[in-house]
C-alpha cells in the first residue's frame, strides 16, 4: 500500500514538472476525428468538442506575430494565450493575427476551444 502511494505521488509530480515546462498536455475533448501535429501547432477534426491547454515558452523576448489560420465547416474554435498569471492576453476564434510581447522564459498557457467544430487549423508565430 506504501510503495503504490509513493509510486502514484511520484507519478503526480513527474507529470506536474512535464507539464509546467511544455512537455505534456492537458486534452479534454471527444471528437469523431482529430490528427494534431507535434507541440499542437495544427490539426484537422471532425465534430470536436472540448479543450487542448499547452504551456509555451518562447526563445527570445520580442513582438511575436501569431497567425491563427482557422477553416472551418461548423462548429466554434477559440484560441487564447495566457499569462503566467493566467489572465487572457490574446483571444482568437477566427482566421486572424495579432501581436503579443512576449519574454523569454516565461510560461504562458495556450488554450484550444472546440465546440461541435469541423475543420482544420494551423497556428504561426514568427
Amino acid at each position: 500500500m506504501g510503495k503504490t502511494i509513493i509510486i502514484l505521488s511520484l507519478i503526480g509530480i513527474l507529470s506536474y514538472f512535464l507539464y509546467i515546462n511544455g512537455y505534456m498536455v492537458v486534452v479534454s475533448k471527444r471528437a469523431f476525428m482529430f490528427f494534431g501535429s507535434k507541440r499542437g501547432k495544427k490539426a484537422i477534426f471532425s465534430s470536436c468538442t472540448g479543450y487542448i491547454k499547452r504551456v509555451v515558452k518562447f526563445k527570445e523576448s520580442k513582438t511575436y506575430h501569431i497567425d491563427f489560420r482557422l477553416e472551418l465547416e461548423k462548429g466554434e474554435v477559440t484560441l487564447e494565450l495566457l499569462d503566467a498569471k493566467k489572465q487572457v492576453l490574446l483571444s482568437m476564434n477566427s482566421s486572424e493575427g495579432a501581436k503579443l510581447e512576449a519574454e523569454s522564459g516565461q510560461r504562458y498557457y495556450m488554450i484550444l476551444r472546440f465546440k461541435s467544430a469541423t475543420g482544420s487549423y494551423e497556428i504561426i508565430w514568427e
